[in-house]
């Protein structure tokens, strides 16, 4: 069996540079239908690296992946986007070489150095972090009875589209209130942890934990994100270390269609 690609942001969120070493090198065209559909357009330029370890962020959980670069003496990969494989746990780095036909200069077994693109990473922990805020908000809000009993689904944490679902409808009027609330919550600038917890702790403490919800394959333990005192989510993202971290959160609109409500933010 193929060893797994160590996911060291897991971790260790605060890294932006890591050595790590080249697992395998090939052209999006060699590779499985389902993987190379990760990729629009895709020419003969473009290539997937996997390595031992990544600091990159695999995109899923509704946060886009990170971009960087993979860098030898001789070469650089501009890394452009990073995925889950179909099958496996080998991390797929996209991207293509700079210049390009410098393929040549990186080869299986060698010693690189991976490098995130820092400015982007603090953005997307900044939305997903604020993200748990606005829909641990929302949560209290429904347990005080301001808002009408709720069920948090999905969200997305993607800049210029970020926003929280609930199942329920809320109305356009509460928007003050979960606004005013979100605010205390940022202004308490309460502590983000990263626990790993076994799914019955998980069930039991986690929002948004639905009947659905399962560990990946093999695994034990779940990672949880925790904001200290407000509540927890099951969550694989990266965030900022504190809630005031996010900045201003402004809840931008309340979109409701088929009994579903939409929660749009952004910050400031």
């Amino acid at each position: 069996m193929a060893s797994r690609t160590k996911l060291v942001y897991q971790q260790d969120g605060d890294i932006r540079q890591l050595p790590s070493k080249v697992i395998s090198i090939n052209p999006v065209s060699s590779l499985p239908a389902a993987d190379q559909a990760s990729i629009k357009d895709a020419t003969d330029e473009d290539v997937a690296i996997i390595t031992d370890e990544t600091i990159f962020y695999v995109q899923g959980g509704g946060q886009p992946s990170d971009t960087g670069t993979i860098a030898s003496e001789n070469a650089t990969f501009e890394v452009n986007s990073v995925r889950h494989p179909a099958t496996g746990s080998q991390i797929l780095h996209f991207g293509r070489f700079n210049p390009p036909g410098s393929t040549d200069t990186i080869k299986e077994g060698d010693e690189i150095k991976q490098t995130i693109d820092s400015e982007k990473r603090d953005l997307h922990s900044r939305l997903h972090t604020a993200g748990h805020v606005l829909g641990l908000a929302i949560n209290h809000l429904s347990r005080e009875g301001v808002l009408p009993p709720l069920t948090e689904s999905k969200a997305s944490h993607y800049p210029n589209s970020a926003a929280v679902e609930f199942i329920g409808l809320i109305d356009g009027k509460h928007k003050a209130a979960i606004q005013a609330k979100t605010d205390e919550f940022v202004k308490g600038a309460t502590e983000v942890k990263i626990h790993w917890w076994p799914m019955a702790r998980l069930r039991k403490e986690c929002e948004g934990v639905g009947d659905d919800f399962e560990l990946p394959e093999g695994e034990e333990l779940g990672r949880v994100v925790e904001m200290v005192g407000l509540g927890s989510y099951p969550c694989g993202g990266t965030h900022v270390g504190n809630c005031g971290s996010t900045g201003k959160i402004e809840v931008k609109k309340i979109a409701r269609t088929k009994g579903v409500s939409r929660i749009s933010y952004k910050v400031e």
